[in-house]
């Protein structure tokens, strides 16, 4: 039985845009990449709001870095860590550009790597995952509309390369995960509709095979 980590955001959380709840786990993208990988043990670890590195002082304790090394302990011994984060990185408020939000994913890399978490036990692989971007015409309107813009979804829809350059550097395996889903489809252009979930979690099964 491999086990594998998702590390996320809302996307990975599973919100739900219409409804402001969550997804049922079988719509979900991990709960789907569960029943198509029975020999695996997904652990989702999703959180709605969390980025790589920067604090957002209106949402306070969702920074990836900080939480990070708690889970990977806590699920130890892992096979693979998926991150697919960068979304909420992309707020206005935080000004963060896509190199800057490459040097989140790097750090976050780097964390895992790091002998300091593992005490010289085995590191699992790491898969980087570049967000589907945004749609930014669903924005205007929706209740994302305070903290997500049309300069917002550009800069989602800029991250892959910045992002492949990282794994690059660190040997991390690196999907875009836009080859499957070009833009998000639902009513707010940042969560993934259930149609989003199921195209998400069979492309991104594949990678994992391939992986493992």
């Amino acid at each position: 039985m491999k086990n594998i980590l998702c590390f996320g955001d809302s996307n990975t959380w599973g919100y739900d845009p219409v409804t402001g709840s969550r997804y049922a786990y079988d719509v979900r993208w991990t709960g789907r990449l569960q029943q198509m990988l029975p020999d695996c043990r997904i652990l989702e670890c999703g959180h709605k709001g969390r980025t790589t590195v920067f604090r957002d002082e209106l949402e306070p304790g969702r920074v990836g870095y900080d939480i990070l090394p708690v889970e990977l302990n806590m699920h130890e011994p892992l096979d693979l860590l998926v991150i697919m984060l960068g979304t909420n990185d992309c707020k206005r408020r935080l000004g963060a550009g896509p190199e800057e939000i490459a040097m989140g994913l790097e750090m976050l890399i780097r964390l895992t790597q790091s002998p300091l978490i593992w005490g010289g036990k085995s590191v699992p692989k790491i898969l980087a995952v570049a967000p589907i971007p945004m749609d930014a015409a669903h924005i205007p309107g929706s209740d994302m509309e305070p903290m997500f813009d049309a300069a917002s979804a550009a800069r989602s829809a800029q991250l892959a390369e910045p992002y492949r350059a990282v794994c690059a550097r660190y040997g991390a395996a690196f999907w875009d995960a836009a080859e499957a889903v070009p833009r998000i489809t639902s009513v707010d252009g940042i969560h993934l509709s259930p149609a989003d979930h199921a195209a998400f979690a069979a492309a991104i099964a594949g990678q994992i095979r391939a992986l493992l």
